[in-house]
């Protein structure tokens, strides 16, 4: 996965949320209101801003993926004065080993959407590369490689376009006497290690917590939009096109889905009913594979219409693409969960990264268990491709993260207090009062 880490500084409930190692299974854990979601957040926040080429080097809170609101709601505790970095880890970039650290800084810019003030680019052995806005509030963007100012955007060749978030940094400008070669490395880094990023935010996809619900008939519009679909607006339309698409691949995702829909919810796609000659409306059907009967998707159970728009948006994930969803679980049964968390190990083991919001504790179960299985499986995820953390907030009111560490035996050395230890005690208080009760008689 490039992003193999992040960290959020004055973003929501975070001062700082510390490191979030990121792996191709992330799962994160938290009470409600602890700042989960903010992590994914961030993520959506950036890619909605690709989206929106129109902003260029602001952000835009206002997307489709994430409708952020003001400066304001977004800032920690609404301190609109205090500025917002966003840091990753990126790898994967060519012709260099090691990691990219690369730091975006975002300022309030009332009534402008939030501006980017500051971006760096470090690695620890070239030069690192710094983009900051000059003096005043509107000032010009000035270039430093090192700790030394190159100049303003003409001067050190390097400019923000119009219809784009990152800047483009050109080559290292001639000077009297012999080209620096360290500052041609720290440019030519800086310029692979943000389309690396630039690539990474663009191949998410994701499904948000609530999901549309299923219709009773679908009219097909032709194409499907490569856009994020969080709602699941047009998983339908993605299984139409494929079905109806040419060549060996014709039907794949189709048949993908039916899988999981089987072992999740014990039900099955129907070939699609075209209600009519003229029109490209269509009736979906799911069959019950245990008694044989058929249902309208509307009048299917509302836990395999909630995972529905999870396994058709998981599976037209790119391989290397990143996958973000909340809630998989909602709605479904502890025997469905599990067979949640096994789509989500099938996602991961695929190729693809997947990080997940949840309150599963069945979901951990089956992860860890997974991790102790001993078959002879090539694409096994190993300890070290699973990353599970933990939001909780501080007695100071903000929040931060904490990984989990899993031992061989897939426990988790540094259970967090409290942490999933509920149903536990609330059988222990069930057996005492039996207990009493026996005792009575």
């Amino acid at each position: 996965m490039p992003i193999t880490g992040m960290r959020l500084k004055g973003f929501k409930c975070f001062a700082d949320s510390g490191e979030i190692p990121l792996a191709p299974l992330t799962v994160v854990f938290g009470r409600n209101n602890t700042g989960k979601s903010s992590i994914l957040q961030s993520l959506l926040l950036l890619r909605q801003t690709l989206d929106s080429p129109e902003y260029g080097p602001r952000l835009d809170l206002r997307g489709p993926l994430y409708p952020a609101g003001s400066y304001a709601d977004i800032v920690h505790q609404h301190k609109s004065k205090q500025n917002i970095a966003m840091l990753f880890n990126v790898t994967d970039i060519p012709t260099h080993k090691g990691a990219a650290r690369i730091e975006l800084e975002f300022s309030s810019d009332e009534p402008q959407p939030a501006r980017l003030v500051g971006l760096k680019v470090s690695d620890g052995v070239v030069e690192p590369l710094e983009i900051c806005r000059g003096r005043g509030r509107g000032g010009p963007y000035e270039l430093y490689i090192g700790s030394k100012s190159q100049g303003l955007e003409k001067k050190a060749v390097f400019r923000f376009p119009q219809n784009g978030f990152f800047p483009l940094i050109g080559p290292e400008p001639p000077r009297v006497g012999r080209p620096n070669e360290k500052h041609e490395q720290s440019r030519l880094f800086a310029r692979l290690a943000l389309q690396a990023l630039e690539t990474t935010l663009r191949s998410m996809r994701a499904v948000g917590a609530f999901r549309r619900q299923p219709d009773r008939r679908y009219e097909y519009q032709g194409r499907v939009s490569p856009a994020i679909d969080a709602t699941g607006r047009s998983v339908v339309d993605s299984l139409i096109e494929d079905v109806g698409r040419r060549g060996n691949k014709r039907g794949e995702l189709f048949r993908s889905v039916n899988k999981w829909l089987k072992e999740v919810g014990r039900v099955r796609l129907l070939p699609f009913k075209r209600i009519s000659a003229s029109a490209r409306i269509f009736e979906v059907r799911l069959k019950d594979t245990d008694s044989g009967r058929w249902a309208n998707f509307a009048d299917v159970g509302f836990g395999v219409g909630q995972a529905f728009p999870v396994f058709v948006e998981g599976l037209r994930t790119p391989p290397g693409g990143v996958f973000l969803v909340q809630e998989p679980e909602i709605h479904l049964h502890p025997d469905a969960q599990l067979g949640m968390a096994d789509f989500l190990w099938s996602l991961a083991s695929s190729g693809r990264h997947v990080v997940v919001e949840t309150h599963s504790e069945h979901l951990l179960l089956r992860i860890r268990r997974r991790l102790m299985s001993r078959k002879s499986d090539q694409a096994r995820l190993a300890r070290g491709d699973v990353s599970i953390l933990y939001v909780t907030k501080t007695p100071e009111g903000t929040s931060r993260v904490i990984p989990l560490e899993i031992d061989e035996l897939a426990q988790i050395r540094n259970w967090p207090k409290g942490f999933m230890e509920e149903a536990s005690e609330e059988r222990l208080r069930l057996m005492r009062q039996m207990a009493k009760a026996l005792e009575t008689e």
